[in-house]
């Protein structure tokens, strides 16, 4: 994963970002669309001594979690300053195209005062209440309910977190408590996906299979096993759709028989995998790991930190397959990443197996700002929004326009697939595109697309090393999606004149 990053020698913050001295010395890569200038609100260009001294004080005190430290103490990071809508400005005026909702997470777009109206007159009426010791307050039991509502059929009870990570470590808590509940104890392995992310945090990173999350740690919580993904494109086991019958999610059943189902109690997975490459399963595969799931009485998880709220075209992905899960984790979208707010939905028979249990039990887990007031107010502003503008509609509409508009940069020599559901989409870079070759680690190519993207003011993010992710607001307009491709071609475009005709030679064109 590669973070914003970009020079603070010489001509401070320019280089990377395309300051005017780069911006003329650039190469033009052939057939290069002319973009709209790039305009710089009033009032948002920092002074330039105020400007470097805050990029100063980043390097020098605040540490960026993924970012490798080395690139953030020599190049920096941007910093924003005003979002309205899907635009950002930087300290130096420059405007970006928020092609990545910030962090997966602003469905509504940035600068919506109705958030800013919520919060502060929850702020007036109450700081806070203690939900994990008892007390609550309105907008926490109000945002409870309405989430029920909302959430596919049978998910009934809520416990509120801060966000993702700390919704997955709740998650296992509960699966472990549900089944010692219920006089198995034995059952504490999860079953989740290679490449699949569900967080940082110990227990999390553990379920998370990308093994950057877990080499510096290890070892880790024990009993996690993962499978392969329904990653069609570049099948882990060397298999093709359809005629493989979905096989990858087989592989459940076969972890089953292997370990045995007595010693296993969840399956975790993203329904749209994100962080690791935005991997679209084929429409079987979801109803057929739930029915595995149910055949071995095995808790599913579906993680919806990403996919909630709207973000493939329905409110929750898993809905839209059709799929009810035991559990269901999301974080995100539900207040728009305007404040830290993340939820675990769960079916009533669990609570009602710790409900059984004594009149003692307490399920000990939580943490201070569980159902914070405030946040839940914004929480309950930003699902008006959705509702009142009809953002999982549009998201779905307009998703289909992203999709065929990204499936024209298929004729470039360096993408060799496009996918997405909604709006959420990666686009995978290769070195050959009928062998699917990809480039060797160190060329990052991923990376060289994403800096010249975010030169010429686009935000996207690397997945892995060979694929460029987009997940827009969802507020976003067909002009901004046109927009955003025709940048997004340039900087393909540009990086593919820069290989020095490599491509070419890989592919004998």
């Amino acid at each position: 994963m590669i973070p914003f990053t970009y020079s603070s020698k010489a001509r401070p913050f320019q280089s990377l970002l395309g300051g005017r001295d780069m911006q003329q010395k650039a190469k033009t890569p052939a057939k290069v669309v002319q973009m709209r200038p790039r305009t710089k609100p009033a009032g948002m260009v920092l002074d330039p001594r105020q400007a470097k001294a805050l990029h100063q004080q980043d390097t020098a005190h605040l540490v960026h979690g993924f970012v490798p430290l080395q690139m953030h103490q020599e190049k920096g990071v941007p910093v924003f300053v005003k979002g309205q809508g899907v635009y950002l400005w930087d300290t130096e005026g420059k405007r970006y195209i928020d092609g990545l909702a910030s962090l997966w997470n602003v469905h509504i777009g940035h600068g919506r005062k109705e958030i800013t109206r919520a919060v502060a007159a929850q702020m007036d009426k109450l700081a806070f209440a203690p939900t994990l010791i008892g007390p609550t307050s309105v907008p926490t039991i109000q945002l409870a309910t309405k989430l029920v509502k909302l959430a596919p059929k049978g998910l009934t009870r809520v416990i509120f977190t801060s966000g993702g990570s700390e919704s997955n470590e709740t998650a296992i808590r509960l699966v472990r408590a549900y089944w010692k509940a219920k006089g198995q104890p034995q059952r504490i392995k999860f079953v989740s996906l290679n490449q699949g992310y569900h967080g940082s945090s110990s227990g999390a990173a553990a379920l998370t299979g990308i093994p950057l999350f877990n080499d510096q740690v290890a070892p880790g919580l024990p009993g996690v096993l993962h499978m392969a993904r329904p990653y069609c494109y570049r099948c882990e086991l060397g298999k093709t759709y359809p005629s493989c019958q979905v096989a990858c999610a087989d592989e459940l059943e076969r972890i089953v028989e292997r370990e045995g189902a007595e010693t296993i109690g969840a399956f975790i997975a993203e329904p749209v995998q994100g962080v690791g490459g935005v991997i679209v399963p084929p429409v079987e595969w979801l109803p057929k790991i739930r029915e595995i799931c149910s055949r071995y009485n095995i808790l599913m998880i579906c993680d919806e930190v990403i996919t909630g709220f709207g973000r493939t075209g329905a409110m929750f992905a898993s809905a839209g397959a059709g799929v009810t899960p035991d559990i269901l984790v999301t974080a995100k979208g539900v207040t728009s990443g305007y404040l830290p707010l993340g939820v675990v939905l769960f079916k009533e028979e669990i609570f009602q197996t710790f409900l059984a249990t004594g009149d003692d039990y307490a399920f000990w887990h939580g943490y201070t700002y569980t159902g914070h007031p405030t946040v839940c107010a914004a929480g309950l502003a930003n699902l008006e929004i959705l509702a009142r503008e009809k953002l999982v509609q549009k998201a779905r509409e307009q998703g289909r326009y992203l999709q065929k508009k990204l499936a024209t940069l298929r004729d470039l020599p360096l993408v060799g697939d496009v996918r997405g559901q909604g709006l959420i989409a990666a686009v995978e870079l290769v070195k050959d595109k009928d062998s699917k070759e990809m480039f060797p680690a160190e060329v990052q190519v991923a990376r060289k697309v994403w800096e010249k993207a975010l030169q010429q003011g686009l935000v996207t993010r690397v997945g892995g090393t060979n694929v460029i992710a987009l997940c827009p607001p969802l507020i976003i307009t067909r002009e901004q999606i046109d927009e955003l491709v025709a940048t997004l071609r340039n900087a393909i475009s540009a990086v593919a004149a820069e290989l020095d005709g490599e491509w070419k030679l890989a592919s004998g064109k």
